[in-house]
């Protein structure tokens, strides 16, 4: 069962399309991606692996260092004393930051001085459903992106995903590779990066 749509609260209007997914998760189909494994990449989730000695359950001390020099600053949003001081940043200096919530498919975070505006606005409650994350900046370099039949020459930024392949029936693992990689490209002033929402397009690195 692959999963072209689900991602969003908006697919569930019903409780038709809730018992529908109860009923593929209770069967033997292999789904991609199971709740389970939705769930783990939620923003949430990735910000708690951040936090000091969570990783480190899981991997060895070396390869625990290793993906932690991959890690960018996330931070909760909740009434934690580690919220109020990264909360007090992002009302001091919001270009700095990016504010997530729980979604998926481009479009949903915000940014600059908008980060301020929602910050004043949500109650501590409200807050809790976004993390905070630190304003990656990559640098630039020019390209040109085909997008509609036009040629656009523009500075760039990519972003590089690698696919994983994993098959379990939650006792045992039959598979866990590596399967391939997504390169996206978009213009170095876009905020947004999602492919299918038309921020960004798709790309090949030039190994050198």
């Amino acid at each position: 069962t692959y999963y072209r749509a689900g991602y969003s609260p908006d697919d569930y209007p019903t409780k038709s399309e809730w018992e529908a997914r109860l009923l593929v998760e209770r069967s033997n189909s292999i789904k991609c991606p199971t709740a389970a494994f939705h769930l783990v990449g939620t923003k949430k989730v990735q910000q708690v692996l951040a936090r000091p000695g969570i990783v480190e359950q899981f991997l060895s001390p070396e390869d625990s260092l290793a993906l932690r020099s991959s890690f960018t600053g996330l931070y909760p949003l909740d009434d934690s004393a580690e919220a109020e001081i990264a909360v007090a940043r992002a009302l001091k200096d919001p270009s700095k930051f990016v504010m997530k919530p729980q979604r998926e498919g481009g479009g949903n975070n915000i940014y600059g001085e908008d980060i301020r505006s929602m910050l004043t606005k949500l109650t501590v409650s409200e807050r809790n459903a976004f993390i905070l994350m630190d304003l990656i900046v990559p640098p630039a370099q020019e390209n040109i992106m085909v997008r509609n039949g036009l040629l656009i020459k523009s500075p760039v930024v990519s972003e590089l995903g690698i696919y994983g392949l994993w098959l379990s029936d939650g006792k045992q693992v039959y598979l866990n590779e590596t399967a391939g990689y997504l390169l996206r490209t978009k213009a170095s002033e876009a905020q947004e990066g999602g492919v299918a929402a038309g921020f960004a397009v798709l790309d090949s690195p030039n190994l050198v």
